[in-house]
């Protein structure tokens, strides 16, 4: 169950009716706090909760991803500090499985969201 204060920032980042903020919303029913179009380059949102940061990269062309954006992910993760989340939105964005095993080696998240 949602705070008051958490549907009202859901609510908020839903009438902006753009992927990214739909995505975000999922962190921010979580428990997280999260920034859309954060400064960082390359990165959607970034969503912190007890002191660790994730920085939310969201895909949602359909087309069929391979180890550049893997690579492109750790990059930021170097770079900025942060756990790297790779979310999938909705059934037309594809990653090789090539791809996710060295995700899977490197530390990085990805989920698929509907």
């Amino acid at each position: 169950m949602t705070t008051a204060k958490r549907r009202f920032v859901i609510n908020k980042l839903l009438s902006k009716r753009n992927v990214v903020s739909k995505a975000a919303t999922r962190y921010v029913a979580a428990g997280f706090s999260v920034t859309v179009n954060p400064p960082l380059k390359g990165v959607d949102f970034i969503a912190v909760r007890k002191n660790v940061k994730y920085a939310g990269i969201v895909l949602w062309k359909k087309k069929k991803y391979g180890e550049e954006v893997i690579s492109k992910a750790k990059e930021i993760a170097m770079k900025y500090n942060v756990k790297p989340v790779i979310l999938l939105y909705g059934s037309g964005p594809r990653i090789d499985k090539e791809a996710v095993l060295k995700a899977r080696e490197e530390g990085i998240i990805i989920r698929r969201i509907r």
